[in-house]
C-alpha cells in the first residue's frame, strides 16, 4: 500500500468546477480532512473558467492538484463548450472525440495516479466507467435524490446500477438517499454507506465578515434565498407567491434577497413585477461570498422541489439562521433534525411557506429559539464528526480490500505437504 508516514493517501476526483453545491462540499472536505491521518490529491478533468478564476487559489496549498486532460489539443471542444460556442454538430464531435481521445487519456492518467494513493473518491462518479481498476479502492459519491433523478428512468438506473456495484462503496449523503439506492438496486452494490457533507463552522462564520462579502442590498430586514434560479429544482415561483401572500396578510418589513443566477431569472423578475412585489425582491446575482448576506438575513428559506444534501442549509445553520425550507427529497428533513433545527413546509405549499415565514418574522422568541438550535445542529456536520465519519468509512473499505487480498493470495499459493 502507497501509505506514507501511516497517512492514507486519497484521490478526490472531480470533472471541474463551476457554482454548484457539489464544488463548495468538495472544497469543504479538502479544507476539513485532518492532515494527520491524511495525506490529499485533487484530480479535475477540465480546468474551467471557475477552477482558474476563483476555485484554484482558494484550494488548500498542501493539496496537490493534478489537471486530466492537461494538453490544448485535448481540450478544444472542452473549451468551446465553456465560452458557449458549441454548436449542435460540433457537440456530435466532441462525442466522438472524447470517445477516441480524452477518455484513454483520462484513463491513463488515473491509473498513474492510482499507483500513488489508497483510495480514489469519485466525487461526482464520472470516473465510473473505470471503477474497479487499477488495484485501488474506489468510493462514489452520490449528491442527489435517486428517486427524484431516476425514479422514472429504469433503463438508466440499470445502466447506472451495474456501474455503481464496480464502486467499493456507493455514498449517500443522508439516510434518506440511502433508503431510495437500497428501494432501486437492492443488493447489487457493494457497499452503501451515509456520508454527510461536512463544513469548517468557524471558516463559515469568519467569510462573512471577509472583504469580499457581498452588503445587502436593501436597509430593511430581509429575509434570504440562495439557490440557483433553475424553476425545474428550486422553485423560487413557489417563494415569490408564498412572499406576496406574506406581505399581502401581515404587516411585516422584510424584504427578500434572492443570490442566485439561471436560465429562469427573467421569468421570475417578470412575476415579481406581476405580483406587484418588485421593489422589495432584489435579485443579487451569483455571490462568491454571500455569507455577509446570510448571516445577516432574519430567515433562510429554500423552496426546492428536490435536493441532494443542499450546502446552503448547512452554512445557514452555522450561522445561527431561522430556516424554512420545503421537506423535500433528501436533504432538508435530516439537516433540519426533523425539524428541531428549522420548519418544514411541505413542496410547492404557497399558504405553508407563507405562515412560517410570517411566523418567523414576528416572531423574536422564535428565532431566539431556532438560533440555539440551528448551531447546536451545526456541530453535527463540524470538523470533528465529519473526520471521523470519513475516517471510519475509509478505514473500514481498506480493510475489506486487505480481507480480500489475503483470501486471494491464500487460495492462490500451493498447498503445504
Amino acid at each position: 500500500m502507497p501509505q506514507t508516514a501511516l497517512r492514507t493517501s486519497v484521490l478526490f476526483n472531480v470533472v471541474d468546477f463551476n457554482d454548484g453545491g457539489i464544488e463548495s462540499s468538495l472544497m469543504q472536505w479538502l479544507s476539513i480532512l485532518d492532515r494527520s491521518r491524511f495525506e490529499i490529491t485533487l484530480a479535475v478533468m477540465y480546468a474551467s473558467p471557475a477552477f482558474v478564476s476563483r476555485f484554484r487559489a482558494l484550494i488548500p496549498q498542501d493539496v496537490k492538484v493534478e489537471i486530466l486532460v492537461d494538453r490544448p489539443w485535448l481540450n478544444y471542444f472542452q473549451s468551446r463548450r465553456y465560452a458557449r460556442k458549441l454548436s449542435k454538430p460540433g457537440r456530435i464531435g466532441r462525442d466522438v472525440f472524447n470517445t477516441l481521445a480524452v477518455r484513454p487519456h483520462i484513463r491513463r492518467r488515473i491509473a498513474a495516479l492510482a499507483k500513488r494513493h489508497d483510495v480514489i473518491v469519485d466525487f461526482d462518479m464520472s470516473l465510473r466507467r473505470w471503477a474497479s481498476q487499477f488495484d485501488i479502492a474506489w468510493l462514489g459519491v452520490n449528491h442527489f435524490s435517486f428517486d427524484a433523478r431516476l425514479g422514472n428512468r429504469p433503463r438508466k438506473a440499470r445502466r447506472l446500477a451495474l456501474q455503481y456495484a464496480r464502486y467499493d462503496a456507493v455514498i449517500a449523503l443522508n439516510q434518506h438517499m440511502a433508503d431510495e439506492a437500497k428501494q432501486m438496486f437492492g443488493d447489487t452494490l457493494h457497499r452503501l454507506v451515509v456520508l454527510p457533507n461536512a463544513i469548517d463552522i468557524d471558516a463559515i462564520r469568519a467569510s462573512a465578515s471577509a472583504p469580499n462579502a457581498t452588503k445587502a442590498p436593501t436597509a430593511a430586514p430581509y429575509i434570504v434565498s440562495v439557490a440557483r434560479l433553475d424553476e425545474i429544482q428550486k422553485d423560487h415561483r413557489t417563494l415569490l407567491h408564498a412572499y406576496a401572500k406574506m406581505i399581502e396578510d401581515s404587516d411585516v418589513k422584510d424584504d427578500l434577497v434572492i443570490v442566485g443566477n439561471g436560465a429562469f431569472k427573467q421569468e421570475l423578475e417578470a412575476l415579481a413585477v406581476q405580483l406587484g412585489i418588485a421593489p422589495r425582491v432584489h435579485f443579487v446575482g451569483h455571490q462568491d461570498n454571500p455569507h455577509a448576506l446570510i448571516a445577516n438575513a432574519r430567515a433562510h428559506v429554500l423552496s426546492s422541489r428536490y435536493e441532494g444534501m443542499p450546502m446552503v442549509l448547512l452554512e445557514a445553520l452555522a450561522h445561527g439562521k431561522p430556516i424554512v425550507a420545503t421537506d423535500c427529497p433528501t436533504g432538508p428533513r435530516e439537516i433540519l433534525d426533523d425539524g428541531r433545527a428549522g420548519m418544514l413546509v411541505p413542496i410547492g405549499d404557497v399558504d405553508a411557506m407563507a405562515d412560517a415565514l410570517t411566523r418567523i418574522v414576528t416572531d423574536a422568541a422564535l428565532r431566539d429559539t431556532m438560533t440555539a438550535n440551528a448551531l447546536a445542529r451545526a456541530q453535527h456536520y463540524g470538523i470533528e464528526q465529519s473526520n471521523r465519519r470519513f475516517a471510519a468509512c475509509v478505514t473500514d473499505i481498506l480493510a475489506v480490500r486487505r480481507g480480500h487480498q489475503s483470501a486471494k493470495a491464500a487460495a492462490q499459493s500451493p498447498a503445504r505437504s
